[in-house]
């Protein structure tokens, strides 16, 4: 390792040092060459204020029991400042690295003890959030996530419910982690969207870029590589990995673009739920029947209704909050 500046040094043992500065002359100091620089600086200090007595005794007859008595008295001194020196060999250290752990404290929860922020996205809004990593996640539309207010020294871990396209600040040795209740994302450093509205039969993870990995209860580890989608079954609690996928689609959302590819009829009711607010009402069992595929703006729902009345013989009538859906005669 590095020897740190003398100068450096010489500010944190007059405590007037960074909290990096701390933290390199720290790591120095706990390998053999700094553990001897510091018995060296304390042995120098000790030769500075240690008092001579020599010149008490000049021009006179000193007895033997003076003698004696002072041999003894620098013997004792001797065996004191040994035990001295054993003992500040391990409370500097100790000093430097509780100051260092108060520092690293005020950033992160090093004991995962940390309050916990909530945020909810309302029906027909979005919003973006920052995480005091530098990470960032876009929320959509009737979507919740919880996150602690300092991440912790090991990992760094949010809980979601709805969608969110997340980019994360690579780390080492410190894992982003999005729990989704029956599976989790982890991550180092990449950006993906994941879809888990609980009233969806299904959760989706989409990856741009980097590498994830998923773990669940019921199937081993999968990991994800760019433009993977990962599709968790609900039901079945089976995770299916579909390669080469059409990543991109999956978060134009961000843009205001709606995209349902070969998507049940149930998924696409709920989508639009949660965008306009709308509760659908069906009136036959054979509207749940249809899968959509299209790729349109979504900034007006009756816009949407009539793109899909296009492709379907499902008529759609809106009453207020409420769309009554029902098969063509």
């Amino acid at each position: 390792m590095k020897i740190p500046e003398q100068s450096i040094i010489d500010r944190v043992f007059n405590n007037e040092a960074t909290h990096e500065e701390i933290h390199e002359v720290v790591r120095w100091m706990a390998t053999k060459e700094g553990q001897s620089m510091l018995q060296n600086r304390m042995n120098h200090d000790y030769e500075m204020v240690s008092p001579g007595h020599e010149e008490e005794y000049i021009g006179r007859v000193i007895s033997s029991e003076e003698i004696y008595a002072i041999v003894m008295h620098k013997i004792h001194m001797k065996r004191f400042w040994n035990f001295t020196y054993k003992i500040a060999a391990v409370i500097i250290p100790l000093a430097l690295i509780i100051g260092l752990y108060i520092n690293l404290n005020s950033r992160v929860d090093l004991f995962a003890s940390s309050e916990y922020e909530e945020v909810t996205v309302p029906k027909g809004e979005r919003l973006q959030l920052m995480f005091q990593d530098g990470s960032k996640v876009y929320l959509n539309s009737d979507s919740h996530i919880r996150y602690p207010k300092k991440f912790g020294l090991k990992e760094r871990k949010v809980e979601l419910k709805g969608e969110g396209w997340f980019e994360i600040t690579k780390l080492k040795n410190r894992p982003f982690i999005v729990k989704l209740n029956e599976l989790d994302v982890q991550v180092l450093g990449t950006t993906f969207n994941v879809n888990a509205y609980s009233e969806d039969p299904n959760i989706s993870i989409t990856l741009n870029t980097g590498i994830i990995r998923l773990t669940g209860y019921t199937f081993k580890p999968l990991n994800l590589k760019p433009g993977d989608k990962a599709v968790y079954n609900k039901t079945s609690r089976s995770c299916t990995i579909y390669h080469q996928a059409k990543v991109k689609q999956a978060s134009l959302w961000r843009q205001n673009i709606l995209v349902f590819d070969n998507t049940p009829m149930q998924v696409v009711m709920s989508t639009l739920n949660h965008r306009f607010g709308c509760e659908f009402k069906i009136e036959s069992n054979d509207v749940m029947k249809y899968n959509y595929t299209l790729q349109t703006q979504f900034s007006d729902l009756r816009l949407i209704l009539n793109e899909l009345e296009k492709i379907s013989p499902i008529r759609f009538t809106i009453k207020g909050k409420k769309v009554i859906a029902r098969k063509e005669k």
